[in-house]
């Protein structure tokens, strides 16, 4: 998590994590005391989520469900804060990227934030400009690529590296307006630097 986020949360806030995954990101701030709603489309991830929440006596402070980041399954101004940590990366169809921030739009309150961490375009790395010019011709988008399994080579998901014009872009054309924007270096999971971008918008 970056600190910034904390200059928005309080301990009386409702937070939604969209595409929590394992929950690591809503678990480290049930530990601090937050009250967090962690939701993902993979359900795998999600009871495995709940069994870290129970082992951890953090089940009254996190709660985890499965559901789809473009159709949440909340009523509208329901939390505070609403956190996507590395989701959009991996959301290829453009239509589905405008939905999730449309649903993230919806659920949060009037005066409420969405902070937003993920990767960015990085042209100067050897490693990514190869990535990008090869697997063009299948992505039809520029900072686009594969990602293949580790241990099978086999072709596991297109991932999406976003330039700063595109992100704020895609904020405010679905009604928000940019509060903090700021450049990161990051390292994948893979141990290669990349681009970031920490964001917070409000309605």
């Amino acid at each position: 998590m970056d600190p910034i986020i904390y200059e928005y949360i309080k301990k009386d806030h409702l937070i939604l994590d969209i595409g929590c995954g394992f929950g690591k990101v809503s678990l480290q701030l049930a530990f601090q005391g937050f009250y967090v709603e962690g939701i993902d489309i993979n359900e795998a991830g999600i009871l495995a989520a709940q069994e870290s929440a129970r082992k951890l006596n953090l089940d009254d402070k996190a709660h985890f469900r499965v559901g789809d980041a473009t159709d949440l399954p909340y009523i509208e101004d329901k939390f505070d804060i609403v956190i996507m940590h590395g989701l959009l990366t991996i959301i290829v169809d453009k239509s589905d990227r405008n939905k999730i921030i449309q649903e993230a739009y919806r659920v949060l309150k009037p005066e409420g934030h969405l902070y937003i961490v993920d990767f960015g375009q990085t042209w100067h790395s050897d490693i990514y400009r190869e990535r990008y010019l090869k697997d063009f011709p299948l992505t039809k988008e520029e900072g686009s690529f594969l990602v293949y399994n580790k241990d099978t080579g086999e072709k596991e998901y297109i991932a999406h590296h976003y330039t700063e014009k595109e992100l704020i872009f895609l904020l405010v054309n679905n009604g928000f307006k940019i509060d903090s924007f700021e450049t990161k270096e990051f390292v994948s999971r893979s141990g290669n630097k990349v681009n970031g971008f920490v964001i917070i918008s409000k309605i």
